[in-house]
């Protein structure tokens, strides 16, 4: 059942995330409800785990989008590995640490897709992005993604009580 739940959750994500979150777009950038996600299973489940949804996520959002195959998954991938090995070594309760980590995150995942499409494909991006686009789209993900990682981590801790018994 846990792992049907946690299947249904990713679906819900990435049905929003194609959808519904474009009517609350600032300037076009939308917050990345997959990036929450891989942050909120580095942070809360074991390595593994926080691994194995980054580059799972990771493939499911390449093949979705219509860009250069593998850049979300090399980004979500190596975000789920340092976030995994990070929770240990912080205390990552409370909004302010989780919309740091997220902010942090949301850099760091713009900053690989930036640098990809400009030496892959030859720069097709400006450098707007990094000035614009890149700072809304952390500040985004750090002010919606305290909000989802309470309704993960209600849903994780109804599962766990589920599963027990």
């Amino acid at each position: 059942m846990y792992y049907i739940v946690q299947a249904l959750i990713v679906l819900i994500l990435f049905s929003i995330q194609t959808t519904w979150l474009a009517i609350i777009s600032i300037i076009g950038v939308t917050p990345d409800l997959v990036l929450i996600f891989v942050v909120f299973c580095s942070v809360y489940c074991s390595r593994t785990i926080g691994v194995g949804s980054g580059i799972v996520m990771g493939i499911l959002q390449d093949s979705l989008s219509g860009n250069l195959l593998g850049v979300n998954t090399f980004s979500k991938g190596f975000i789920g590995f340092f976030f995994s090995t990070l929770k240990d070594k912080f205390f990552v309760e409370g909004i302010l640490p989780i919309s740091f980590f997220l902010a942090i995150s949301s850099l760091f995942d713009g900053l690989i897709f930036y640098l990809s499409i400009n030496t892959v494909l030859e720069g097709e991006i400006t450098t707007r992005f990094l000035y614009q686009s890149l700072p809304i789209y952390s500040f985004y993900n750090a002010i919606i993604g305290p909000v989802i990682f309470l309704v993960l981590k209600c849903t994780n801790n109804w599962l766990q009580l589920k599963t027990k018994y």
